[in-house]
């Protein structure tokens, strides 16, 4: 897939960036369509994963222009933007949802992170995400593609287990609150 733009200006105050891994989050980022594929050059090593799904308000009205802000690591636990030899969008993008909320993204099974100062045993590889739609709080989570079972989740992280099926592909479906107006009725 090619890009259609890049961003210039970042899509996510870093300060919230509590669930996802804020040292390797990179602004400005290229805007792809809503079937993607992640790696910027042909051939990017790793075993393929594909994810798919919807974006929603939490009335179940797909999100049409929703955009998913991702960013993981390469199959070796590397992120783009940190070693000269990784181009710097690699693996990253903002995923553009089409008119029923959809969104199809390619990439590849990233591993744990070799070089995070936050890393310890229990890491385990993560696509970092933030969707953002007008109107609507933005998400942050880690999703973890993870086969049949899960493990425990500290409190203070935010992570979303998907099952892997045998083809490489998981599912998953992202619903946003609306943001509430600071003062007058509040919607129910």
């Amino acid at each position: 897939m090619t890009s259609t733009s890049t961003t210039t200006a970042p899509r996510a105050d870093l300060a919230r960036l509590d669930y996802v891994d804020r040292e390797f989050y990179l602004p400005a980022q290229r805007v792809l369509p809503w079937t993607a594929n992640l790696a910027a050059l042909p051939g990017e090593p790793g075993t393929p994963l594909r994810m798919t799904g919807v974006v929603r308000s939490r009335t179940g009205e797909p999100l049409s222009g929703a955009e998913i802000e991702i960013w993981h690591a390469d199959a070796d636990g590397c992120y783009s933007g940190y070693s000269v030899e990784i181009l710097r969008n690699n693996l990253r993008g903002i995923v553009v949802t089409c008119a029923g909320g959809r969104f199809d993204i390619a990439t590849v099974q990233p591993a744990p992170c070799e070089f995070s100062s936050a890393r310890s045993d229990a890491d385990v590889g993560h696509l970092n995400v933030i969707v953002h739609a007008r109107g609507y709080r933005p998400l942050e989570t880690r999703v973890v593609p993870s086969v049949g079972g899960a493990r425990v989740v500290g409190e203070s992280a935010v992570e979303t287990f998907v099952d892997v099926d045998a083809g490489g592909a998981v599912s998953c479906d992202f619903v946003l609150d609306p943001i509430r107006p600071a003062c007058g009725p509040q919607p129910v």
